[in-house]
């Protein structure tokens, strides 16, 4: 028997949840300063910086460097979202989580098809995003000859070559580690916002500099800048369109970006796990790391053959 479809009684009862438990609908001063500290860190790597600067090995290092992060992002934000709906739900239904996770108005008849399928369907869903972030990767990849072909994500011989040495290389099986191999629920989710962070600073940066549209533009290389352009100003999410904040949003119309969907899920897990402590200096503290970690990544110098130097130099979509 199919699940009935939500009610505004029950849609409100998640409300009270979030506001019981002191949860967000819009990300305060702190955060959004935060995310602040983890673009300047990312600004401040080589890659980053060379890619602002147009160049094209940068780009082409970028592609390299976070494929491993960004091949198994979507299967962690499963994993973790599916652990926690499994330990905060009541009686394996997450119907009164519903608010927390945003499934009202507009996203509303999406969840509704989710739920038939509980909890599974749920975090299926809400990793569904990433999934269409990782088809734009491999179109960045494709484009500079590291993948042969984006739909099966095929290596080319030469780009099989450079993943495998940054695989071995220390600074990323870190960045792996903190990201796919963190087993506290509340540190995972911290990761996840973390990335969420990292992905809009860097392409914030890019799409900011004049100079890198040598890289995108048609009269340039024509690098595909999708995956760039879907985090680009994501905070704009947390803005009405008239410009200013929604303090009062229409409840029916809630429409929250992942790193506030995220933000709650963590806090309610350091509640239950962490009483002792104080979120916001954990928080940062660890948002920190993790972005260090990347630009620590993204500090690497990858060691290229001369036949993947030829081949990314021939490509051109």
């Amino acid at each position: 028997m199919n699940t009935p479809l939500i009610k505004l009684e029950e849609l409100q009862q998640g409300k009270i949840l979030v506001d019981e438990l002191g949860l967000l609908t819009e990300m305060p001063d702190e955060l959004v300063q935060l995310s602040h500290r983890v673009k300047q860190i990312m600004a401040g790597s080589h890659v980053v910086q060379g890619m602002c600067a147009g160049d094209y090995f940068s780009l082409v290092t970028y592609s390299a460097i976070y494929w491993g992060i960004v091949k198994t992002f979507p299967r962690t934000v499963i994993k973790n979202v599916r652990k926690f709906l499994n330990r905060f739900s009541d009686n394996n239904s997450s119907r009164n989580l519903l608010l927390v996770f945003n499934y009202t108005g507009k996203e509303r008849e999406k969840i509704l098809a989710s739920l038939q399928y509980g909890i599974s369907g749920i975090a299926k869903d809400y990793g569904f995003e990433e999934g269409s972030h990782l088809d734009y990767w491999k179109k960045l990849m494709a484009s500079v000859g590291i993948m042969v072909d984006s739909n099966t994500g095929k290596l080319s011989p030469e780009g099989a070559k450079l993943i495998a040495q940054l695989e071995r290389a220390e600074p990323i099986m870190t960045m792996d580690t903190l990201i796919n191999k963190e087993t506290d629920m509340r540190n995972a989710l911290i990761g996840m916002l973390a990335v969420e962070f990292i992905a809009v600073s860097i392409s914030e940066c890019v799409i900011d500099s004049p100079a890198a549209q040598i890289l995108f533009s048609p009269n340039g290389r024509g690098i595909p800048r999708d995956w760039f352009d879907v985090h680009y100003h994501s905070g704009d999410q947390h803005i009405l369109e008239d410009g200013e904040y929604d303090l009062t949003p229409d409840f029916d119309q809630l429409k929250l970006p992942h790193d506030t969907i995220n933000y709650n899920m963590l806090k309610m897990a350091h509640i239950a796990d962490y009483a002792g402590e104080e979120l916001p200096d954990i928080l940062q503290e660890k948002v920190l790391n993790v972005a260090t970690a990347f630009a620590a990544a993204g500090n690497y110098n990858c060691k290229f053959d001369d036949e993947l130097i030829n081949l990314s130099l021939s490509v051109k979509p």
